[in-house]
């Protein structure tokens, strides 16, 4: 499996860990986080999910040809029935964990396939927007990864800007520090993460 999915029932049923300091696990949505770079395909059915555009329209007869001088054949009733609603898939944030180099905003090599993914995405889908969020583990003060996370999360938006000529304004950027830990472990690594999550139409972007 390339991905993981934790989901906000789940982490919030672990309890805080001993001497937190009011942190509570993430998340209030879903989160699927890819440990190796996806497919625009799989980024798409998350971040932009479609809707079919395809209508299944029951309970409609094609008229049949009348016959000529036959009063006995009566002529063919069409019936319009609705059009069958298509559910709307909900789309979900998605998580990497990217590199950054020790104490900085440098994006290591090993991650930019990620993020390249989702420049991709991003270039196929120009109604898309995101929030770009960084994590931080719990090693260190609360204001150093708060400020650390947000430099980080910027780098990432610049590093898409630059690589794919996104336009910045489809873009927000939020330092989450160590407040939303996606493991109990608050030092574990896979805290340390970069998030996209889709914003809605209603949302400034």
């Amino acid at each position: 499996m390339k991905c993981s999915s934790i989901t906000a029932a789940v982490l919030l049923a672990v309890p805080l860990w001993e001497g937190s300091t009011g942190l509570a696990l993430a998340s209030a949505r879903e989160v699927r986080m890819f440990d190796t770079p996806p497919s625009v395909e799989e980024l798409q059915q998350d971040l932009a999910p479609h809707r079919s555009r395809s209508i299944e329209i029951p309970g409609v007869a094609s008229p049949a040809p009348a016959a000529v001088n036959d009063s006995r054949q009566p002529a063919a009733q069409v019936t319009d029935a609705p059009a069958k609603p298509v559910a709307q898939e909900k789309p979900v944030t998605v998580g990497f964990h990217i590199q950054f180099a020790f104490n900085s905003v440098q994006i290591l090599a090993e991650s930019r396939p990620f993020l390249d993914q989702l420049g991709k995405v991003m270039q196929a889908e120009p109604k898309l927007s995101v929030a770009i969020e960084g994590h931080t583990d719990a090693k260190g003060g609360d204001a150093y990864n708060m400020t650390l996370s947000k430099r980080r999360a910027e780098s990432v938006k610049a590093y898409l800007v630059r690589t794919w000529s996104l336009d910045p304004n489809r873009m927000t950027v939020e330092g989450k520090g160590k407040s939303e830990p996606l493991v109990a472990d608050p030092f574990a690594a896979e805290n340390r993460r970069v998030q996209f999550r889709p914003l809605s139409a209603g949302e400034s972007s």
